[in-house]
């Protein structure tokens, strides 16, 4: 899927090298979060 505002965790990763060697395990949960609720808003709209 191509989105300004939807990436997954791998994708805002790669977009963001300055985030490497920080803990993922606080960041990622967050972005996971966002990326479940854009999911299922997008399916909504859809359904």
């Amino acid at each position: 899927m191509d989105s300004k505002y939807y990436v997954t965790w791998e994708e805002y990763l790669a977009e963001h090298p300055e985030l490497e060697g920080k803990p993922q395990q606080a960041i990622a949960p967050k972005i996971e979060k966002y990326e479940d609720a854009m999911f299922t808003f997008i399916m909504d709209l859809l359904l």
